[in-house]
């Protein structure tokens, strides 16, 4: 049996789909550690970031969009 050579190439979506993977589960972990946290100051760091990360989270679901509808129209 012969093994072909395909070329695989990654779309802007596609690296959007893995960013956004990355970023949800680093949203759940900082949900987790937040939960054994008993520092005050990790908290609040804890909660600062989880900010960050849906904000970021919010930035590349609308990116996806965009390259979404890019696509379509091509």
């Amino acid at each position: 049996m012969k093994l072909e050579k395909r070329e695989i190439t990654l779309n802007e979506y596609d690296s959007l789909k893995d960013g956004l993977y990355v970023e949800k589960n680093l949203l759940f972990e900082y949900a987790f550690c937040l939960e054994k946290a008993q520092r005050k100051e990790t908290r609040s760091e804890l909660l600062r970031l989880m900010k960050e990360i849906g904000e970021e989270t919010f930035l590349i679901a609308d990116l996806m969009q965009s390259a979404k509808t890019q696509k379509q129209s091509e």
